[in-house]
């Protein structure tokens, strides 16, 4: 495990990114069995996991920051530096390789929808500036899966402000209010037209627009705070406490199911319970974590799992190049075979788009995410030097 990382995290990005694999293969599935339809289409919400953990490592990583630089713009910086090389230089690549993807189905006769919607320049830029998630043809037509990138960015503009916020819980508690009123009279008026009483439809803009998924970071948050030594192991917790956080974790589960996915009633109150099942979910695997130098099948299977984590982004950007090759070369076979035949061809099409997902993203990190590592350190070098000789001064 690299130094400075959480196993738990890892484990809960693990599971996120085979659900959101699941859900976005299970579409070509028609005849899976229903139980098996309505699991994978809870992938979804393994998008809220990835923002609870994304609140976590946030904070986390200001605390630590703040622990050595005292002064709040030099934290402040190193944060928005951080993040930027974490997240940019992915996604830019991402832009490029699926726009040639969409110019070359359109220019090989393809329908050019079955790989994005329809975009123009402005959408680009929109993206390139991390603005998309506040346009309906930008948010997710220039890069698959790209709204839940932008509605993070957006959240990592105010995640500063909150973490000196947050050393007044009184304050805390003031600025979470807010930020929760905020996003129900955003809400009301973008997409209810002025009143409480509307149904988001699932993966709509209004669905995916920062007010209805802002609250599952604020969850995230409040998460670290209260259970910060259970997150990162410091604090033991006994198995008693640790099946009370599975019955958590499952209870928000099921209400997020219910309210999401079996009866569609409640898709803007859905993230919210997903995002608090997330946080029960975590509390629960930092207590029952196998040990790492136990040779068991436990251990391989966790061992796997630090290797999904580790490697989530990658894959959650590039997995959708996987899921679009078996649509265009296996659709007629999957629509066409018979539940057990169903279950199995989608089980090992999950598995083998993880392994290549798991693969680009490898490359992708030599090629690209290394790069850009090795030359955030080096900035962020040069800004703690001008730092500590303002300081010095």
């Amino acid at each position: 495990m690299e130094k400075g990382r959480i196993a738990a995290l890892d484990v809960g990005r693990a599971l996120a990114i085979v659900g959101v694999v699941a859900v976005h293969l299970s579409f070509q599935f028609p005849n899976l069995p229903h139980s098996v339809t309505l699991l994978a289409r809870m992938g979804q919400y393994g998008v809220q996991l990835f923002f609870v953990i994304s609140a976590v490592t946030i904070f986390m990583t200001l605390e630590a920051d703040h622990g050595r630089c005292t002064c709040a713009r030099h934290v402040t910086l190193r944060f928005y530096i951080k993040r930027f090389f974490r997240i940019a230089p992915m996604y830019y690549a991402a832009i490029a390789v699926y726009g040639l993807i969409s110019f070359g189905a359109t220019w090989s006769g393809y329908e050019p929808s079955w790989v994005l919607g329809a975009h123009g320049a402005t959408d680009i830029l929109l993206n390139v500036l991390f603005l998309h998630a506040l346009s309906p043809t930008a948010i997710n037509n220039v890069v698959p899966g790209g709204w839940s990138i932008g509605v993070e960015m957006l959240f990592y503009l105010i995640a500063p402000l909150l973490f000196f916020v947050a050393m007044n819980r009184t304050r805390l508690l003031i600025a979470t209010a807010l930020l929760l009123a905020l996003s129900v009279i955003a809400l009301s008026i973008g997409d209810c037209h002025g009143t409480l009483d509307c149904h988001v439809t699932n993966n709509s803009f209004g669905y995916f627009w920062p007010p209805v998924q802002g609250p599952c970071f604020i969850v995230g948050m409040w998460a670290w705070y209260a259970f910060r030594s259970h997150l990162t192991g410091t604090s033991s917790v006994t198995r008693r406490t640790a099946w009370l956080f599975f019955s958590l974790a499952s209870g928000f589960a099921l209400a997020t199911a219910a309210l999401g996915v079996w009866l569609s009633k409640a898709h803007e109150l859905a993230p919210v319970f997903a995002a608090c099942s997330a946080v029960a979910f975590l509390l629960f695997v930092s207590r029952s974590r196998p040990a790492r130098d136990d040779a068991t099948r436990s251990a391989y299977i966790s061992r796997c799992a630090d290797a999904l984590g580790r490697e989530s982004y990658g894959i959650y950007l590039w997995h959708f190049i996987c899921v679009y090759a078996t649509l265009h070369f296996f659709e007629g076979a999957f629509g066409q075979s018979d539940r057990a035949t169903s279950l199995v061809l989608f089980v090992a099409t999950v598995l083998v788009v993880l392994t290549a997902s798991y693969a680009f993203s490898r490359v992708s990190e030599r090629m690209i995410q290394g790069r850009a590592t090795r030359l955030s350190r080096s900035i962020l070098a040069h800004v703690d030097r001008r730092f500590h000789r303002s300081g010095q001064a």
